[in-house]
């Protein structure tokens, strides 16, 4: 008798772990079901009367949370580079890439005509602190003819994905690219690896949509010695389970420096459901389930100081936890379709304007 009731006591154990198990394995999944729609507005926009005469070429959609301090600085930077030589050079070969992809546009000749231009898509995902001033006076100090300025604004702090897909959804070029506000990336040498890179595939047939990952795998080796045993364990059981539940195809998911076709970003975007950190992951999924063509490509990077995630072990350990919990919730959603990955281009139906 005691034997029976030992067996039921540990059965019911068991299960109430079970359920707890995957109710916290399926908590992001719940939070995209029960989230309200993402509202923004767009505090600043200047396109003006003269957006036919310009051909947006590239759109840089940068998120930015309480980044007063490091924004303009990633701004002043990128603006040097794309009005220096090697800029105006990137800038051409996108737009060579482009007519690889238009045989069958027949407004092409016209489009030849119009000026080559940058849209700048600042996507604030609910600050606290003066970001937009400060991207306001960035915007008026380096204004130019063939720049389209967008300060886009969340309604609340939705987090990083959420103002990444918001960024992309309203983005007009040809090509955009997602940025990180803290210049972590150096973007003048970043961005012509990107595009080199591009267009090297261009030609290929097989490649109708095309993601372009900037990747800091090279600088693993560099990174592992400066890394404490703990950070080193972490880093490693990360990329394992990136390999193993997201794709082998890409080493680092998480860099924050990626270009897309306008093609791929409306259906990736489209199709995303995380709103924070662990987003990455489910784009590289995405890519494989929409059959995006994807590269990865070395950029060079550095830690910038003010970032917004503790660097203490604890916080780290937790933070790491909880990015494999996504990754294990993004593949079972996939796997069982309670997620579907649409191949038709479209907006989310929880992204509005307001």
């Amino acid at each position: 008798m005691e034997s029976a009731t030992l067996v039921n006591l540990i059965g019911a154990i068991v299960v109430v772990i079970m359920i707890l198990g995957l109710t916290w394995v399926f908590y992001p999944a719940w939070l995209v079901a029960m989230a309200s729609e993402t509202k923004w507005t767009i505090r600043k926009d200047s396109e003006g009367k003269s957006t036919n005469e310009k051909k947006v070429v590239l759109s840089l959609v940068i998120p930015a949370y309480n980044e007063e301090e490091r924004i303009s600085i990633m701004l002043q930077s990128a603006h040097d580079f794309l009005q220096s030589t090697p800029g105006s050079e990137v800038l051409s070969k996108l737009n060579q890439c482009l007519q690889h992809h238009d045989d069958n546009d027949d407004n092409d000749n016209d489009n030849d005509k119009r000026t080559i231009s940058v849209e700048w898509i600042v996507v604030d995902d609910g600050s606290a602190d003066k970001t937009c001033e400060v991207v306001t006076k960035v915007m008026q100090s380096i204004h130019s003819k063939n720049y389209l300025w967008k300060i886009v604004s969340l309604e609340k702090n939705s987090g990083k994905g959420a103002a990444i897909k918001t960024g992309m959804s309203i983005a007009k070029g040809h090509y955009s690219l997602m940025v990180d506000a803290d210049g972590a990336t150096d973007f003048g040498p970043g961005l012509q690896n990107l595009v080199e890179n591009l267009s090297a595939h261009s030609d290929d047939d097989r490649a109708n949509m095309i993601a372009v990952f900037g990747s800091r795998a090279h600088l693993q080796g560099e990174s592992t010695a400066k890394r404490s045993l703990v950070r080193s364990i972490l880093m490693w059981a990360f990329h394992f389970f990136v390999r193993l539940l997201v794709s082998s195809s890409i080493q680092d998911t998480q860099c924050g420096f990626k270009l897309f076709d306008q093609q791929a970003a409306r259906l990736i975007f489209g199709n995303l459901h995380l709103q924070r950190w662990a987003f990455d992951t489910e784009v590289v999924c995405l890519c494989d389930l929409l059959q995006v063509t994807m590269l990865e490509v070395a950029v060079p990077w550095q830690e910038i100081e003010g970032s917004k995630l503790s660097t203490s072990k604890f916080a780290l350990a937790m933070a790491s936890i909880t990015m494999l919990r996504d990754m294990i919730c993004v593949r079972l959603c996939y796997t069982l379709r309670l997620w579907t990955a649409s191949s038709q281009a479209q907006s989310n139906s929880k992204l509005k304007s307001s």
